[in-house]
């Protein structure tokens, strides 16, 4: 996913579930109210480039980003306890390894943001109506023209309510898995703010947990109903909420 999806995600969600103005938006994203006004109606998309503008360039590229992370996703999945990647360690490692120029605060600020993500938060037992779905897949059996067949099974579950929609697939991929989150959408009449993602392999492109990075099509499709994701970490039941899996 490009940096300017990711501000148009932001810009999308802080627009229609925070309330959020224009010019709050350009103050609490530090980017320009040009690029605000661009993005806020979500009637231009970043993905549909109206030929080439010269626009600025971020410092920070994909790469410099998709480091960081993997620098501290590899730190959770071994479970490090000395040594860790403090943000002065993999400055000095971009430096050294891929040849970055930008300054030291600048990774200092972003190492900072992600590990204010990591830190747990544990989900409430209650919910508002419209705050969250969980999605879940799973396997069922059902008997097509009479023929007992092995399906794979789409779940979500409206935090709130409880209310279930689940859709069946020969295949579990990533054109079935936006799909039935679309049908889920018409079912549940709109979109959450939040979709927790109990098993998320088709919409994550690497990484896990906090560190994940979701899919193109599958950001795309968030910024344009303006949701936020949130990927569960490994072993982390208490991020779902509900206590009992969507499916079995």
């Amino acid at each position: 996913m490009s940096i300017e999806v990711e501000i148009y995600e932001k810009i999308r969600y802080l627009h229609e579930h925070e309330g959020k103005s224009q010019r709050a938006i350009s103050r609490m994203l530090g980017i320009s109210r040009n690029t605000v006004k661009k993005y806020y109606e979500g009637s231009q998309v970043p993905w549909e480039r109206q030929g080439t503008s010269g626009r600025q360039r971020y410092v920070v590229t994909d790469e410099v980003m998709d480091f960081i992370k993997s620098c501290l996703a590899s730190d959770e999945a071994e479970n490090i306890k000395k040594q860790r990647h403090s943000a002065k360690r993999i400055y000095d490692r971009l430096v050294e390894e891929g040849g970055f120029v930008g300054g030291e605060s600048t990774i200092r600020e972003i190492v900072a943001e992600l590990k204010d993500k990591q830190a747990k938060v544990f989900v409430p037992l209650s919910y508002d109506p419209g705050e969250a779905i969980q999605i879940d897949w799973g396997v069922a059996t059902a008997y097509i023209r009479g023929k007992k067949t092995k399906v794979n099974l789409f779940c979500m579950r409206e935090c709130y309510s409880a209310d279930i929609f689940s859709k069946a697939f020969y295949r579990q991929n990533e054109e079935s898995f936006l799909e039935a989150q679309i049908s889920g959408f018409d079912y549940f009449e709109g979109a959450p703010k939040r979709m927790i993602f109990d098993n998320a392999k088709v919409a994550v492109k690497e990484g896990f947990g906090v560190h994940a990075k979701a899919q193109d099509r599958y950001s795309a499709l968030a910024a344009h109903y303006a949701f936020q994701c949130d990927f569960c970490n490994v072993a982390a039941g208490h991020e779902k909420g509900n206590g009992k899996r969507t499916v079995m």
